[in-house]
């Protein structure tokens, strides 16, 4: 500490710039392969109390902008759980003991009657009810430790000169904040958060053996307090069915009861507010680890499951829609650069199919055909939110329209299940799906009920089903391949572009904007950070546009967290500083969905 004190205190009232004395001179290069940083002078490392601590700049030209990395030794958070396997565990409880705190701090140097930059200034990314990776806490095994990532702005004077004083002082508290943390850090909570999340993953692991798409514990609590995070107050527990109720014991004895969902195609059906459209929110956010205490913590599913919606005026690139397609009237595929199949146009261009601006029903066949060939096990859909004339189309209609372009889901519900594809429906005003269900689920009052049996009972429903409405010979095929071109994509690199997250879910990239509004798997503003900084590798990588699209968003997800270093931001763009995890399905469709200027 009394080196660092040494480098403030001979820097007050002089130029910013002498900051750059705190943290360790590094080299960055780029070549074709990689880019990476090179140390060319020995590390500076601090210590106070049980911490060690680190700086690292963010930019040149705003060297009061400093990210602080804190260390935490692995021994601190020692409660008889390994490390290893949860450390996801770890890193999400070290933050949410310390992150609310540090920016509760930073506020306590608001000033109004100062200049912003006079005051010093903390932030530590926030959390949600969601746990799993953020850069803000990473476990780094050959440190043993675990970095807290802290930004931290340096106080000024007339917003030119270093005001070291007070900047150590407030560096001192921060620290001191920490280490007061984690000297009080309650083990027995520590405890309980890595034992539900030791849990969740063993539930999961039951899943999979037993081929279940997902897992609803009964008590759990699936609607949400005013559209919020938090569970709703005097809301009904969720109860299994019967039939559906399943016991899973876990290796350390715990056991949970609840409905186990099985593959293949499940119709949730009910009256208006019943609560089958919680039920599909609740599914979908079943990709989750939840905390305890959000009510969803045992709502499991399967970590491929992906919603899909009717997205009108949605940009399509090279997509084969022939699935759900047989020509498109009066056109054949727009020309337009980006995603391509390899696919030779043929039937009107549904092998390779492009367009700016789809319609309800190409936009929802799009959108299956992008998850399943990203790698979906389980699709969600709601007919509220889809188009009508791709869901369905009833005997009296194929008889009277008969030149009809559009194959509609019902035809390829069965073939998704042969092909290990589930799917979960939600449906108030048509029985045309009761025919193809594999177990039919009423919602009544928020109270789940079988009625199987009972569907199946119903006239035209037993027996039917099973006739395969489009004809076996159809030249259709599920894309196989995919990849990323950037003609008309010109850049100078990572960090050329103007990179913005903006309002209501759309991320652009100069005069590129990716529209992601209907991807409600995301639902953090670092998962947004997440995909703004995988997008721009990606679309900058032009040596890597031969490689299938799919591949690379799962190399660029595995690799994200990877980088032990990270140190120097690559430029001053905001989204860099607070990164989540993010499925490589989730990179995939937010790609597909780049519209070009």
């Amino acid at each position: 500490m009394n080196k660092f004190k040494s480098i403030m205190t001979q820097n007050h009232t002089k130029a910013k710039a002498n900051l750059h004395s705190l943290y360790t001179d590094r080299q960055t290069y780029t070549s074709s392969v990689s880019s990476s940083q090179q140390v060319i002078e020995e590390e500076k490392h601090y210590f106070y109390r049980n911490l060690s601590f680190q700086f690292a700049g963010t930019d040149y030209r705003t060297p009061q902008q400093l990210v602080l990395f804190v260390y935490v030794s692995e021994g601190e958070l020692s409660c008889g759980l390994p490390l290893a396997p949860y450390a996801t565990a770890y890193e999400d409880y070290l933050l949410r003991l310390i992150s609310a705190a540090v920016n509760q701090l930073s506020d306590g140097y608001e000033n109004t009657h100062k200049d912003t930059r006079e005051k010093p200034e903390f932030s530590m990314q926030p959390v949600n009810a969601v746990v799993q990776r953020r850069n803000g806490c990473i476990y780094m095994a050959h440190r043993r430790a675990f970095r807290l990532r802290i930004h931290v702005r340096m106080p000024l004077i007339n917003g030119v000169w270093l005001n070291g004083k007070s900047g150590f002082k407030a560096v001192k508290a921060l620290l001191n904040l920490v280490g007061d943390k984690m000297a009080q850090m309650d083990k027995k909570a520590l405890t309980a958060h890595i034992q539900t999340y030791v849990h969740q993953l063993g539930i999961r692991e039951f899943l999979r053996r037993k081929n279940l798409a997902g897992f609803i514990a009964n008590g759990s609590i699936l609607p949400r307090k005013n559209g919020g995070d938090g569970p709703m107050e005097g809301a009904v527990p969720f109860v299994s069915p019967e039939g559906m109720q399943l016991r899973i014991v876990l290796p350390d004895g715990s056991a949970f009861t609840g409905m186990g969902l099985k593959k293949g195609i499940t119709v949730i059906t009910g009256g208006g507010y019943s609560g089958k459209s919680t039920l599909l929110d609740s599914l979908e956010m079943g990709i989750y680890n939840h905390v305890s205490g959000d009510g969803r913590e045992y709502v499991i599913t399967d970590e491929s499951t992906c919603k899909i919606y009717a997205e009108d005026g949605r940009w399509v690139s090279h997509d084969d829609i022939s699935p759900f397609f047989s020509y498109i009237p009066g056109k054949t595929a727009v020309s337009a650069h980006g995603l391509s199949t390899g696919h030779e146009n043929a039937h009107g261009g549904v092998h390779d199919f492009s367009t700016p601006h789809a319609s309800g029903s190409l936009s929802q066949a799009a959108g299956i055909v992008e998850a399943v060939y990203g790698g979906s096990r389980l699709l969600l859909i709601d007919e509220d939110t889809s188009a009508t004339n791709f869901m369905i189309r009833d005997a009296n209609m194929r008889r009277l329209v008969v030149d009809e372009p559009i194959i509609p889901f019902t035809d390829r519900v069965k073939e998704l299940k042969s092909r290990g594809i589930s799917t979960v429906l939600v449906i108030g005003g048509s029985s045309e799906y009761l025919k193809y269900a594999d177990r039919v689920l009423l919602m009544e009052n928020y109270v789940c009920r079988d009625r199987t049996k009972e569907a199946g009972m119903l006239p035209g429903i037993l027996g039917a089903g099973n006739e395969n409405h489009t004809a076996i010979g159809d030249n259709h095929a599920w894309m196989k391949e995919k990849y990323l071109r950037q003609e008309n994509r010109q850049t100078d690199g990572i960090g050329s572009w103007c990179v913005e997250i903006m309002p209501a879910g759309y991320i652009r990239f100069d005069e590129d904007t990716a529209d992601i509004t209907k991807m409600t798997a995301i639902i953090g503003k670092g998962q947004m950070h997440s995909l703004a900084y995988e997008m721009e590798r990606l679309i900058t990588e032009m040596e890597q546009g031969s490689i299938d699209l799919r591949i690379r968003c799962e190399q660029a997800v595995d690799g994200m967290f990877a980088d032990t270093v990270d140190t120097v931001l690559s430029h001053t763009h905001k989204y860099e500083l607070w990164l989540e995890e993010i499925r490589p399905l989730d990179l995939l469709m937010a790609v597909c969905r780049l519209r070009e200027k």
